[in-house]
């Protein structure tokens, strides 16, 4: 999947490490930071277009990505064409990719990858300081939402970021898929942020209360993702 003049909301959680070993199966081990907490990774995007397996194309596309960060082999990868430094790789346990696109959500599916499909998603416009954006999963009320606020800096920090992640799922037929994603990626600031979610969205049904506050990036970026899927 190519992912092209994409806006995007990096925000990361601290959360109950407890909790978020409860979301991962065996075989995976939970990164715990300084402080004895888990790390929750949300990443909504708003891309100008994505292509799917070079054929399916979807303009615009819009994406929310709920990750728990696991731990992982120490590596740093090249640094792709036009960026200053290549950041080191970092691993998560994935829940359902999220789409507002009926299409992309169709695609991924028949591919056998775990997908959801949502009502909306919506990354908000800044005034001043502030954006607030949300994601509907079902109306009214299965949602969550954020209010950022950051400053922009002056001077751009264009890098390479690699991420690869990781799922189990399904009943009748267990898969597991494993994916890779490298992104050239403008991190345009940094600030905090605060998120509501509904008890019943994929958010809230985590256990993790439905009030988080962490740190922000809005980032600019294009990617290209791998993902692979195995019957277990």
């Amino acid at each position: 999947m190519e992912m092209t003049n994409c806006k995007e909301m990096f925000a990361e959680f601290p959360v109950d490490a407890a909790a978020a070993r409860q979301n991962v199966p065996p075989g995976y081990s939970i990164r715990i930071d300084k402080n004895g907490m888990a790390t929750l990774l949300l990443m909504v995007q708003d891309c100008e277009r994505g292509i799917l397996d070079g054929l399916i194309r979807i303009k615009p596309m819009k994406m929310s990505h709920i990750w728990i960060e696991i731990e992982g082999p120490e590596e740093t990868g090249p640094p792709l064409s036009g960026t200053t430094e290549s950041l080191p790789t970092a691993y998560y346990y994935n829940l359902p990719h999220q789409f507002d696109s009926s299409l992309a959500h169709v695609a991924l599916t028949l591919t056998g990858i775990d997908s959801q499909s949502v009502k909306e998603i919506t990354l908000g416009e800044r005034s001043g300081d502030q954006r607030a954006g949300q994601v509907i999963e079902k109306a009214p009320s299965v949602m969550y939402g954020w209010t950022e606020t950051s400053k922009l800096s002056t001077t751009p920090k264009i890098v390479t970021g690699r991420r690869k992640f990781y799922r189990q799922y399904g009943t009748l037929i267990k898969r597991v898929s494993e994916g890779t994603v490298a992104c050239r990626s403008n991190f345009l600031g940094v600030g905090s942020v605060v998120l509501s979610a509904s008890p019943d969205s994929a958010i809230g049904r985590l256990q993790f209360g439905t009030t988080l506050q962490g740190a922000v990036h809005p980032v600019e970026m294009s990617c290209d993702a791998e993902i692979k899927v195995h019957i277990k």
